[in-house]
């Protein structure tokens, strides 16, 4: 890659990482309202239920087993976006090694080497 190929690697490598960003913000949002929404339903079914603690789990998970699937979907979908950004953190950075590397040796032809 050339120095021009690069830079506009960089700039496609960072508008994807903002990108990246904020989905990982949407998704989280929408794991914390999953989440939210789990904890409060299976809050009410358990209290609604009657018997043993065992059995007003039981109830509780039964009726709430949706909400856990919703909860569990939106989690996977908030790491995904996480190591989304994490992957694309990585690659700019390599392009950006590659970009110093570009500028050291133009310095290097320019003045010859540190003594």
């Amino acid at each position: 890659m050339d120095l021009t190929d690069l830079v506009v690697e960089a700039n496609r490598l960072s508008g994807l990482l903002d990108k990246g960003i904020a989905a990982l913000r949407d998704a989280s949002v929408r794991h914390a309202q999953a989440d939210h929404h789990y904890r409060k339903s299976r809050a009410i079914a358990y209290l609604q239920a009657s018997g043993t603690v065992a059995e007003r789990d039981a109830h509780a998970d039964i009726e709430t087993a949706e909400g856990r699937l919703d909860r569990d979907l939106a989690a996977g979908e908030a790491e995904a976006a996480r190591e989304a950004v994490r992957a694309r953190r990585t690659q700019l950075s390599a392009v950006q090694s590659l970009l110093n590397a570009h500028r050291a040796e133009a310095e290097f032809s320019r003045v010859g080497p540190r003594s």
